[in-house]
């Protein structure tokens, strides 16, 4: 029955119910979260080390199951599947099991690299998603996982600082650019292989700033100022926290 809803089926959304960038739906997604996040890390922030650790470990561990919740609904419910999408090598999908690893193992270098890394790739997913959700009822399935997952994705790190486990050290910035790099490489080459497009190094996301990059510059050569512009994101992640650091000092 719940199949001949249009809240699964792509193809049965009218026009006008569909979703899009920077429409109604787009922005309720968006404030929500935005509420969301910020009540978690008020609460985390007042918490006791336990109970903030508990909350934190929970949605981590959410985060893991809601990835294979996220892969049956891609296998039942998308027009399109391949097994090729359930791949973690998305850097947001693939944080459904760095974060849960990171909040267990109380890496340092993962904290970082979860924290400068992963968030802001998150972040700009929620605020310019792919045209692929615009085949989907506004408030269906695919948007809402989307947003779910990314805010999961974004509220983990946010919460850990709040608690005062995560203080991001600008030291480990050279450890996470080498990762990040080296992963970077590793993708690309698998994309070759597979012909797919993990990490959108085998051509830009549509609807995204990686599309403007690569009406400018081609395919490959949008690569260039996508590297420029995730060093540079990254960086800035650590800044305000070195300029804190030496205030204190």
């Amino acid at each position: 029955m719940a199949e001949q809803l249009h809240w699964f089926l792509s193809h049965s959304v009218p026009v006008e119910q569909r979703f899009a960038p920077f429409k109604t739906a787009h922005f309720v997604y968006m404030i929500a979260g935005v509420i969301i996040i910020t009540g978690l890390a008020i609460f985390i922030n007042k918490s006791n080390q336990y109970r903030a650790d508990l909350v934190i470990r929970c949605l981590a561990v959410s985060l893991f199951v809601f990835y294979f919740l996220r892969a049956y609904m891609f296998y039942r419910y998308y027009a399109n599947f391949h097994f090729l999408d359930l791949v973690p090598l998305h850097l947001c999908i693939i944080s459904g099991f760095v974060l849960p690893v990171t909040v267990f193992m109380k890496n340092k270098l993962m904290w970082n690299l979860s924290y400068s890394v992963l968030m802001p790739g998150a972040l700009v997913a929620i605020i310019t998603p792919e045209n692929t959700l615009n085949f989907y009822h506004a408030y269906g399935w695919m948007p809402m996982v989307f947003f779910v997952w990314h805010l999961l994705v974004v509220a983990i790190p946010v919460m850990q600082v709040a608690s005062g486990e995560l203080v991001p050290d600008i030291k480990e910035f050279p450890k996470v650019l080498m990762i990040l790099c080296g992963y970077a490489l590793f993708v690309y080459i698998m994309n070759k292989q597979l012909n797919t497009n993990y990490l959108y190094l085998n051509g830009a996301a549509r609807g995204t700033v990686l599309e403007v990059f690569q009406d400018w510059l081609g395919n490959p050569g949008y690569i260039i100022p996508m590297a420029l512009l995730v060093f540079l994101v990254c960086f800035m992640m650590f800044v305000p926290w070195y300029l804190k650091g030496k205030k204190t000092k």
